[in-house]
């Protein structure tokens, strides 16, 4: 049974009660988790699990396609397959990235908003992020259009929503296929994040409900070759 992605279904939930369906080591599956995995180029919540009154320091979550994975510091008792655990993510942790995972996606917007531009990969760390922008020339002006708009929505205050579509909508948005061209997401029902006035686009990551909270931010590049790379790097504040 797949796990329930329950920090998709509330983003700002920070603890549950779930059935451990496999245990091995200190590797365990559960029946629905709070705890999100490695995913996109968002990191992995940390936290605890609690069994039997002791806690269990979660160091990694990953998932395998159907499952997903807590790998805990310490080995797991190993009879404990069918039996109620509590789980409890590190919630500074969490919302750091939430702001992050945020950020990034109205740099994705902005750019293909006004350069028609596809933003491929991406990664968050602790205390930074960055996303590559294929627009055709990164320059001065079109670094700081993206900085200028990047700051009004998040002043704005506009709300960040997620929604489901099914696979053959989405083949059927010709936005959504330009701004996917390079992976088009897997499954029937596929997760849309709207930003009023920005496109949507398709992520299974999480996010802050409202643009305020990425709160202020810096924007960064580097120079290769007498020309600015496309790789912009940002840090929250």
């Amino acid at each position: 049974m797949k796990t329930r992605e329950l920090f998709l279904d509330d983003q700002y939930m920070k603890e549950c009660d779930s059935k451990v369906t496999m245990v091995e080591f200190t590797d365990m599956t559960v029946d629905q988790s709070v705890f999100f995995p490695t995913r996109a180029g968002e990191p992995n919540d940390k936290g605890t699990v609690t069994i039997n009154g002791k806690d269990y320091v979660i160091v990694d979550v990953w998932e395998d396609g159907e499952n997903i994975h807590l790998i805990s510091l310490d080995t797991y008792p190993q009879d404990i397959a069918g039996q109620t655990v509590h789980q409890k993510i590190d919630w500074d942790v969490r919302y750091n990235h939430m702001r992050y995972r945020s950020a990034l996606f109205l740099i994705s917007g902005i750019a293909y908003k006004f350069y028609n531009a596809r933003c491929r990969m991406n990664q968050t760390y602790e205390d930074n992020a960055w996303i590559d922008v294929y627009v055709d020339e990164m320059n001065e002006e079109k670094l700081e259009k993206i900085k200028t708009e990047m700051k009004k929505i998040i002043e704005s205050g506009i709300d960040i929503n997620a929604s489901y579509i099914s696979r053959d909508e989405f083949t059927k948005n010709s936005q959504l296929m330009n701004l996917s061209k390079d992976k088009m997401p897997e499954g029937d029902n596929i997760r849309i994040i709207n930003i009023s006035g920005l496109p949507m686009q398709p992520d299974n990551g999480v996010h802050v409900k409202n643009t305020r909270e990425i709160g202020d931010f810096e924007i960064t590049t580097t120079m290769a070759k007498g020309k600015m790379e496309r790789r912009l790097t940002v840090k929250l504040k």
